[in-house]
């Protein structure tokens, strides 16, 4: 379960113990004070009407005549036992149905029982020679100690269901500021360094916000500070090197008129000045991408600038296969992608075998299959840092900034580029961009 629904789940069974246990306590407080109410209330009345009907026994009445002189109130039953005859006043219940510790009292005695499936309050007090009995229906008492009871249970899953609520309300509104946190940070890991958290004017949070501020400052200004380093290296080494080439290429022109040995010294030095020309111009490149060189967007057809891509490398272009979609992107970016891809695969991946281009959902995806050994997937995150290269055992001698270069651009495009394992056996480099159509 993620925090918000534990924190609701939290208050919910809090809720649920404070208001269960109060509803208890005021179930069984309340209970008991009416049920010790309803019967000190009837033993009281049943004292008062013994005493009337032992004063009309005494006073020569028949039973009956001493029960009818007794007042009625409520649904009360008073009977009267005399020489082993029962006399009464009602139809409540019979005689028989009182329990047999009452009609053998000698000192009076009470008792509640159910009679029928109904409750009832029982006073037996002996009156002289006779014994007097009054019944008390209870019914009305358990009715309502019933509905208050339910009336307990209902409102404590309420206050249960609203401490839910204001639980989940509650750990919303606090995590309101750290989703703000966590776009932000999404949207900086994505390249967007300029990204800031605007002050509320909470001073608990603002804080936090401007701590985030200054660490997204402090990266902006790291990352363009060693872009700008690396720009101006790039830069001030790419005349010497310029020169150092062209020597280079007018002694290896000449190779033929040298010794053999000076020969191959020569070309040795023409192919590793090559390389670092190659190599700066790679620096140049990564230090330019999303800082002062925005892409052009333009509706391009994918499957047009992948077969042009190939023909510009002498690629047969009939390993190109899939879809044409048209969508929104810079073609120059797209192209350098492409490029560094099929690059790879020819000088590091035993040759390309396959370009697909194809349509998923919201997504154009390109994938550039090798005949290589394939990539190891310890190492599939690591090969698009700078500088990086595959394993030992396999690799060339490439400087390692291509697929830097790529995944840099593809993600300039608002889109990803990842390495997996081609069907074939070998590698399988998968550019995913947006479908932006020419509409959009």
């Amino acid at each position: 379960m993620g925090l918000r629904t534990r924190v609701a789940a939290a208050f919910a069974v809090l809720s649920l113990t404070v208001a269960g246990s109060v509803s208890l306590a005021t179930y069984v407080v309340a209970s008991w004070y009416l049920v010790s109410q309803r019967e000190s209330a009837a033993l009281t009345r049943a004292v008062l009407d013994s005493r009337a009907a032992g004063a009309a026994l005494e006073a020569g009445a028949s039973p009956g005549q001493a029960l009818a002189q007794i007042p009625s109130v409520g649904s009360s039953q008073p009977m009267l036992r005399l020489e082993g005859t029962w006399y009464t006043a009602g139809v409540t219940i019979q005689p028989d149905e009182i329990p047999q510790s009452l009609v053998s009292t000698t000192q009076g005695a009470t008792q509640r029982t159910n009679v029928g499936g109904d409750p009832f309050y029982i006073a037996a007090i002996p009156v002289g020679s006779a014994l007097y009995v009054e019944v008390f229906p209870l019914r009305d008492l358990d009715t309502i100690l019933v509905w208050g009871g339910w009336t307990s249970v209902v409102l404590t899953l309420l206050a249960g269901a609203l401490g839910a609520v204001l639980g989940a309300t509650a750990v919303g509104r606090l995590l309101r500021p750290v989703r703000r946190l966590g776009v932000a940070a999404q949207r900086i890991a994505s390249g967007e360094l300029a990204t800031r958290i605007d002050l509320t004017g909470d001073r608990d949070l603002d804080p936090i916000a401007e701590s985030f501020n200054d660490m997204a400052e402090a990266v902006e200004t790291r990352i363009a500070r060693e872009r700008r380093f690396s720009g101006n290296v790039s830069h001030e080494l790419r005349s010497p090197v310029t020169a150092a080439l062209g020597t280079a290429e007018l002694l290896e022109s000449r190779s033929d008129r040298l010794p053999e040995r000076e020969a191959g010294l020569v070309t040795v030095l023409s192919q590793q000045v090559r390389r670092m020309a190659q190599v700066l111009l790679d620096l140049l490149e990564i230090s330019r991408i999303g800082s002062d060189d925005p892409p052009l967007w333009e509706s391009a057809d994918i499957q047009a600038l992948c077969r042009e891509v190939l023909q510009q490398r002498g690629i047969d272009p009939t390993i190109l296969t899939g879809v044409h979609p048209v969508i929104r992107t810079d073609a120059r970016r797209f192209e350098r992608i492409i490029g560094n891809l099929v690059d790879n695969a020819q000088s590091h991946g035993g040759g390309i075998t396959s370009v697909t281009v194809a349509a998923e959902g919201a997504q154009v995806m390109i994938r550039v299959d090798d005949s290589g050994p394939g990539v190891d997937e310890a190492i599939r995150e690591r090969l698009f840092e700078p500088f990086a290269r595959g394993s030992t055992a396999h690799r060339t001698s490439g400087a390692g900034l291509g697929l830097a270069i790529a995944r840099e651009q593809a993600q300039v495009l608002g889109g990803t580029l990842r390495v997996e394992s081609a069907p074939t056996g070998g590698a399988r480099f998968v550019v995913a961009l947006p479908d932006v159509g020419e509409d959009e």
